[in-house]
């Protein structure tokens, strides 16, 4: 935002989260290969950046985001689209769900398992 302020009338407006100073769409490989050198740089494990999607939902999920937020998140098409490629993940949340409804039946004490 600071550099849009700066620009002012010169900023370049695009729907990228990516830009150039400028604020114009950078070239499709160049954050792949600004995470790549920075990896290298700190000696993190480089994982493809895609990956972090996958992480994003995967949070979301097991935190019990609804589907329809998460297809929001992720730019989905349909909720179907993110139920066929987390469904993986939904399964799992479902059973972390139905296991804290029993918990609460049989009067188990969550805390104290810890």
């Amino acid at each position: 935002m600071a550099a849009k302020r700066e620009l002012g009338s010169k900023w370049i407006e695009c729907d990228r989260l990516f830009t150039k100073t400028d604020g114009s769409p950078m070239g499709m490989r160049q954050p792949y290969k600004f995470f790549e050198r920075f990896c290298k740089k700190t000696g993190m494990r480089f994982v493809n950046i895609h990956s972090f999607r996958h992480f994003n939902a995967s949070i979301l999920i097991s935190n019990g985001v609804d589907v329809k937020t998460v297809q929001g998140c992720l730019g989905h098409s349909s909720a179907t689209t993110t139920l066929n490629i987390y469904a993986h993940s939904f399964q799992a949340a479902q059973v972390r769900a139905m296991d804290s409804v029993a918990d609460c039946i049989l009067k188990r004490d969550t805390k104290s398992s810890a």
